[in-house]
């Protein structure tokens, strides 16, 4: 039976035992097969996650450097160019009507360079400083050492470190998100240009002792020179990119605002994890990036939230001239370079002159002379009710707080506050007691305290 057996199965073997050693080679084959592809599987969901994307997935273009000694070509000085709004109160709208008396306290000093500050659920403040540090300021306003664990930055010029911003979820993952500029890797030039860095969107933990910044991850490469960064309340996170900007740099030069192809010049919105949400307006669009939101802005210093119709508004600082406040809606075009309010620095005009295009949107209010507009904020608080609904737009070339009174989306009233301190004003935010506070710009920057007069 066995020599039966043994013939039948496999010619050459001779005896019982070389049969069922073979035998049992034939049952085991399949299991070995399937743990030979689960085995790459199992290792493979235990190795440690990815490292961050490069800085730089493509080429993406930047001014030149300036030759040493060069003459300037065109200036920021105002020009008296006015034109013509497209409805009464677009811009030099009428005194506003009501005020508020306040007195003004310093919350926070020793700040140097600070771009952005946001208040943690515990009444603490985190503050962004741009050359490349993030601080936490205690109650009593005294700021900690910087926090550790901040990528590589590139803080060239007005490059740096941007907004810091801690999740609406704070208190339960300490999640802080956080835009800075970092050079493209690769082969250095020997002379970097102008804005060499490119806009980085990244989230990290924030430690226990409130010392470190841990798993920190890049999100987006958002390829701009700046941007500003707000988290809507569908909790994705809203994020403006600009592009290159400033004497020397002509607006013709930088068509990026209406290419779709460009995450520069744009209104970009991702997910707290980076992916996209799949219901962004050119998600599935063919030779268009998904995460674009909105498209044609120049550069966005400054987001907000409407606290009713939950509206993105944005800052945008035009060139010699044209600052604007814009209301985003998805999908939609806010024109630069193809229209705007304001000229070149060389004092040129911008497109003709062309301030109006078919599909293109209007700015809600605009600003000639500039005031360099930079953060800003809605007022809901109570302790100022003629502010109630009001947005507070901090200057910086203009050294005040704009208050714009609202109906709807038109502005009928602007009021210009703290302009006997002389100050750049870098920020401004409602603070959780109510009272509304301003960041001031530069080395010696404070966080200022406005509550009503006793």
């Amino acid at each position: 039976m066995w020599a039966q057996m043994v013939k039948w199965a496999r010619p050459g073997i001779s005896s019982g035992a070389e049969f069922l050693g073979w035998l049992d080679m034939r049952l085991w084959r399949p299991v070995l097969v399937v743990v030979a592809l689960w085995m790459p599987v199992a290792l493979g969901a235990q190795r440690p996650t990815p490292p961050a994307p490069a800085v730089s997935e493509r080429v993406v273009p930047r001014p030149p450097a300036r030759e040493a000694g060069a003459p300037e070509t065109g200036s920021t000085a105002p020009d008296g160019y006015a034109p013509i709004p497209q409805w009464l109160g677009q811009t030099r709208a009428a005194r506003a009507a009501k005020t508020e008396a306040f007195a003004i306290q310093t919350a926070v000093s020793g700040i140097g360079g600070g771009f952005s500050f946001h208040f943690l659920p515990d009444g603490r403040i985190l503050i962004g400083e741009r050359p490349g540090r993030m601080r936490i300021a205690a109650k009593d306003g005294t700021l900690s050492e910087p926090l550790r664990g901040l990528p590589e930055l590139y803080a060239g010029g007005p490059q740096g470190l941007f907004e810091v911003l801690p999740d609406r979820d704070f208190a339960k993952n300490r999640q802080i998100y956080f835009g800075y500029t970092a050079l493209p890797q690769g082969p250095r030039p020997a002379v970097l240009p102008r804005l060499a860095g490119l806009l980085m969107i990244a989230r990290a933990r924030l430690s226990v002792d409130d010392r470190n910044l841990e798993d920190v991850r890049v999100l987006l490469n958002a390829e701009g020179i700046n941007g500003r960064m707000i988290q809507a309340p569908d909790g994705t996170l809203l994020i403006t990119s600009g592009i290159p900007a400033g004497v020397g740099i002509d607006s013709p030069d930088w068509p990026q605002p209406q290419q779709l192809t460009s995450r520069m010049g744009k209104v970009l919105r991702i997910n707290t994890d980076g992916s996209i949400p799949s219901n962004n307006p050119f998600a599935g669009r063919r030779e268009a990036l998904p995460e674009i939101y909105a498209l044609g802005v120049r550069d966005d210093q400054g987001v907000a939230i409407h606290p009713q119709t939950s509206k993105l508004w944005t800052s945008e600082n035009g060139p010699k001239g044209g600052d604007e406040i814009n209301v985003i809606e998805p999908g939609k075009n806010y024109g630069f370079p193809i229209i705007s309010y304001g000229h070149e620095y060389s004092g040129k005009p911008i497109n003709d002159n062309r301030t109006v295009e078919p599909g293109m949107q209007q700015p809600a209010y605009f600003w000639n002379p500039s005031i360099a507009p930079s953060g800003m904020t809605f007022y809901t608080g109570r302790l100022f009710p003629a502010w109630q609904g009001n947005l507070f737009v901090a200057a910086l070339a203009g050294k005040h707080v704009v208050r714009l009174v609202l109906d709807g989306e038109r502005v009928v009233g602007e009021e210009r506050l703290l302009t006997n301190l002389d100050t750049r004003m870098r920020d401004v935010r409602q603070g959780p007691d109510g009272a509304l506070y301003v960041m001031t710009d530069g080395q010696k920057g404070k966080i200022l305290r406005l509550a009503p007069q006793n």
